[in-house]
């Protein structure tokens, strides 16, 4: 829980459900900001428990809703990676002269975006990436069905949703099915920018991958690792972990080494 008599601002934002608003948690005593991205169809309550024990531990905190994130699906259909990377570059300029120092905490393919802003702002001290996309689960066949599903398909479906979870997606903001035109737009900021990128990244780096990841293999994580420009990283990969690492029963040991992380680098 966040301290006494400090509360989450929430942003209201046009056609998104209510648990997928950006919230912000701010104290007038901080001077160290952490920027939270969640992930691809996913919203910032994904990362909800983990700003409050950051804000708690003397961070304050800011979350990012992607564009076309957290409402329709249409809504979602119609963006692009360049909107994605917009929604994250616009909070670090809006902030940059604010703080002393920040730092990026990107889950899933929001560390894809948080490790391209760390080529264009040098505030960003340290960024911590959990389960980074770089290969999927299943790789060989999407790539390969991929081409056909953008003549022939409109949407993909989750398989990994249950029929259990499949109702409680809305009110969250989130889809049982992707758009054809969005996994497109994803696989090609992976192939024209992570990777090619990846290497030319000075900025201190934790990464944290879970072992059986059902969306992203954790050969993504060690790639980045092998191929990062620092010398400051580490990687950790969880036995007994799930693809929501800021949840689950390691959280308890994936906010710690977030936290000595960031102390280590503020």
């Amino acid at each position: 829980m966040v301290n006494k008599g400090v509360k989450k601002i929430y942003i209201d934002k046009q056609g998104v459900a209510e648990k997928a608003r950006p919230f912000n948690i701010i104290s007038e005593d901080y001077n160290s900001l952490i920027i939270l991205i969640h992930g691809f169809t996913g919203s910032p309550y994904d990362m909800h428990n983990l700003s409050d024990y950051l804000f708690s531990n003397g961070f304050d905190i800011n979350t990012i809703l992607l564009k076309g994130h957290g409402g329709s699906l249409e809504s979602l259909k119609n963006t692009s990676y360049v909107d994605w990377y917009t929604s994250l570059k616009e909070v670090i300029e809006s902030n940059v002269d604010k703080y002393d120092s920040i730092f990026i905490v990107g889950y899933s393919f929001g560390a894809n975006l948080g490790f391209e802003a760390c080529l264009k702002f040098n505030q960003i001290k340290g960024i911590i990436s959990l389960g980074i996309p770089i290969y999927l689960q299943e790789e060989k066949y999407i790539r390969l069905l991929l081409p056909l599903a953008r003549i022939f398909k409109r949407n993909y479906r989750k398989k990994w949703i249950s029929k259990k979870h499949k109702g409680k997606l809305e009110e969250y903001g989130k889809h049982s099915h992707i758009p054809i035109k969005s996994i497109v737009n994803f696989y090609n900021f992976i192939d024209n920018h992570t990777k090619k990128n990846v290497s030319l990244v000075n900025t201190p780096t934790l990464l944290i991958h879970a072992r059986h990841d059902y969306i992203s293999n954790p050969h993504s994580s060690e790639f980045v690792f092998k191929n990062l420009g620092t010398k400051d990283k580490d990687l950790f990969i969880l036995n007994k972990a799930k693809h929501s690492l800021a949840e689950g029963s390691r959280k308890d040991f994936v906010y710690t080494k977030i936290l000595n992380f960031i102390n280590s680098y503020k």
